[in-house]
C-alpha cells in the first residue's frame, strides 16, 4: 500500500510523538509497502534524524483554509492510496480512502479554557472528519466515549489504539542521572510534572496543594520547560500562595532522552488533568522508574491502570497527604516502580504500527 501522513505537527507536543513514532516504526515494520510523511518544509532537512523514508513538502499552514487544498494535491501527486490525517483535521479536498485519528476533544469538552471559537472550529473540523473518514482511530476508550457522544459518530467506525512508549523510557544509570540533575541545576528529591500548562492541565491544583503543606516539609516542584513570565496567572497564584520558592524549571527539553533523565531524577511524577486523551508523561514516567501519582480523570485510569495511584483532581489536601505519604514510604514507591515498569512495557509503538496497518487495509477494503 501508498499511504500519506500529514507529519506538519511533527514537532508539536503529544501529536509530534504520535507522528515520529507511528512514522518511524511503520517504515520499519512494514518495508514492503511505501510511507509518504507530507512535512513541513523546515523540518524537511532534519527528516532524517526521524524517519528515513518518502518525504514531501507540504507549504501550508496548520489550521487554516490552504491546507484543504495543498496537502491532498500533493498526496495525490506522490500517488498515495489512502491518506491518514494525525488529527482531527481531514483536508476537504481529498476524496479518496482515510483514516484520521482523533487525540482528544479537550477544545470542546473544556472550551473554557481556550480562546473564543476554538470549540466551535474543532466541533465543526472533528466533525467533518468523523463523516468523511472510512475509519476513525481513537487513543483511548474515554475519546472513543467523547467522539460518539459528542460528535455523533457511529460507534461501529471507530478503532481504539492506544500509544506507545519510545524504549529510550528506561532505567537509567544514577551517575548519568545525577550528572543531568547537577547540569541542570535540579534540586534532589524533586516531584516533577511534563507537559504543557493549559487550564485543563489543572496546575493550580498543584500549587494549592504545596500551599496545604507545612513550609518545612514542601518538597521541590519541578516543571518541565522554560520558567513562567512574572505575570503569568500561574506565577501569580504561586507567589499569592506563598509557595513561588519551591517551584523549579526544567528549562528546554529538545529530545527524548533528556525527557528520560528528567524523568529519571524525579521521585514522583505528578499529572493531575481535568482530561487526557491518553498521557503518555506518567507511562514514560513508569518506563524510567519513577512512581506515578495521577488524577483519575478520561483517559488516565485506563491508562495507567493499578500502577499509578489515582486520585480526584479537585482536592488539593488529598493530593498534599499523598504526595508527602508517598515521599516517606521508600518501599512502596520500589513497589510502584515494580508495576509501573509492567505496565508501560505493554505500550509499544510495533503494537500501535501492527494495529494502525490493519485498519489501513480495513480502510482501502471498505467502499466509499
Amino acid at each position: 500500500m501508498r499511504v500519506a501522513l500529514d507529519a506538519r505537527k511533527l514537532h508539536d507536543g503529544g501529536i509530534g510523538t504520535y507522528i515520529r513514532g507511528l512514522l518511524g516504526t511503520l517504515r520499519s515494520s512494514y518495508r514492503g509497502d511505501e510511507w509518504i510523511a507530507l512535512v513541513d518544509p523546515a523540518d524537511q532537512t532534519g527528516m532524517r534524524d526521524v524517519y528515513t523514508g518518502t518525504v514531501r513538502p507540504v507549504r501550508a499552514g496548520k489550521y487554516g483554509l490552504m491546507e484543504h487544498v495543498v496537502v491532498p494535491a500533493e498526496a495525490r501527486r506522490a500517488g498515495a492510496e489512502l491518506l491518514h490525517a494525525p488529527h482531527y483535521t481531514l483536508p476537504l479536498g481529498w476524496s479518496g480512502p482515510s483514516v484520521v485519528t482523533i487525540h482528544d476533544l479537550i477544545h470542546i469538552r473544556f472550551a473554557r479554557f481556550h480562546p473564543p471559537g476554538a470549540a466551535l472550529y474543532a466541533r465543526f473540523m472533528a466533525g467533518l472528519a468523523v463523516r468523511r473518514a472510512r475509519v476513525v482511530m481513537a487513543d483511548s476508550e474515554a475519546t472513543k466515549r467523547d467522539v460518539i457522544e459528542l460528535l455523533g459518530a457511529p460507534e461501529a467506525r471507530i478503532r481504539v489504539v492506544p500509544l506507545g512508549v519510545d524504549p529510550v523510557f528506561s532505567l537509567k544509570d544514577a551517575a548519568y542521572v545525577e550528572n543531568y540533575r547537577e547540569q541542570r541545576r535540579l534540586p534532589d528529591g524533586y516531584v516533577l510534572y511534563v507537559g504543557a500548562r493549559k487550564g485543563h492541565k489543572n496546575l493550580e491544583l498543584l500549587l494549592r496543594a504545596w500551599a496545604t503543606m507545612r513550609t518545612s516539609e514542601r518538597p521541590p516542584l519541578v516543571l518541565s520547560g522554560i520558567p513562567w513570565a512574572a505575570d503569568d496567572p500561574l506565577a501569580v497564584l504561586a507567589q499569592a500562595l506563598g509557595v513561588a520558592g519551591v517551584v523549579r524549571f526544567s528549562g528546554k527539553v529538545t529530545d527524548e532522552r533528556s525527557l528520560s533523565l528528567l524523568y529519571s531524577g524525579a521521585s514522583l511524577l505528578v499529572q493531575p488533568s481535568l482530561a487526557e486523551g491518553f498521557g503518555l508523561p506518567p507511562l514514560e514516567a513508569m518506563a524510567c522508574g519513577t512512581p506515578v501519582l495521577s488524577s483519575d480523570a478520561a483517559s488516565l485510569p485506563e491508562v495507567l491502570g493499578d500502577a499509578a495511584e489515582l486520585l480526584p483532581p479537585r482536592d488539593p489536601a488529598a493530593w498534599a497527604a499523598a504526595v508527602l505519604r508517598l515521599l516517606s514510604d521508600r518501599a512502596k514507591r520500589a513497589e510502584m516502580t515494580e508495576r509501573g515498569l509492567k505496565r508501560a512495557a505493554l505500550f509499544t509503538w510495533e503494537r500501535t504500527a501492527a494495529a494502525t496497518y490493519s485498519i489501513y487495509e480495513e480502510a482501502l477494503a471498505k467502499r466509499g
